[in-house]
């Protein structure tokens, strides 16, 4: 979601795309239709930083507690934030990709701190976690923007 990849199915009724982020419908659940297969994943190159960071309870093969995905198109001066495993589907920070926008300088990779503070914070509130067996809604949403904070950090590596 935060690449804005675009899958392209094929099928019975013939051909479509769809963003990623609407293909993914839910928990083991995405928009294919019966008989039809992906055919197909463009991912746009994109000048300029890009991360992925997750809580589990392993650091390999094991569903993430919260992950976060960073992308930074410098081009464009955006920043695009995508949340995993707390909300019902991949989540977007539209909120903290605004204040990145706004405050960043991405040919020096400059983020003031309170500004990478902000976005870190409106990452945390735009995650709308559950409690089960794996965390509580708190610690997901914690995680969030300790996980927001570091990729943005490792982005704009000078204040």
């Amino acid at each position: 979601a935060a690449l804005e990849a675009v899958v392209h199915l094929a099928g019975p009724a013939g051909e479509r795309s769809l963003p990623f982020g609407e293909f993914m419908t839910g928990p083991k659940r995405n928009a294919l239709a019966a008989g039809e297969l992906v055919t197909a994943v463009t991912v746009p190159v994109l000048r300029g930083p890009q991360g992925y960071a997750k809580v589990g309870v392993r650091n390999a093969m094991v569903i993430a507690t919260a992950g976060v995905a960073l992308v930074c198109d410098a081009d464009a001066g955006a920043v695009r934030l995508a949340l995993g495993s707390v909300g019902p589907v991949i989540l977007r920070c539209p909120e903290a990709e605004a204040i990145v926008a706004a405050e960043a300088d991405f040919t020096g990779r400059r983020l003031a701190e309170p500004a990478l503070r902000a976005a870190a914070d409106a990452a945390r509130a735009a995650a709308r976690p559950i409690d089960d067996h794996r965390s509580t809604a708190a610690y997901r949403r914690h995680a969030v923007g300790v996980l927001a904070g570091r990729l943005l950090r490792r982005a704009f590596p000078h204040e």
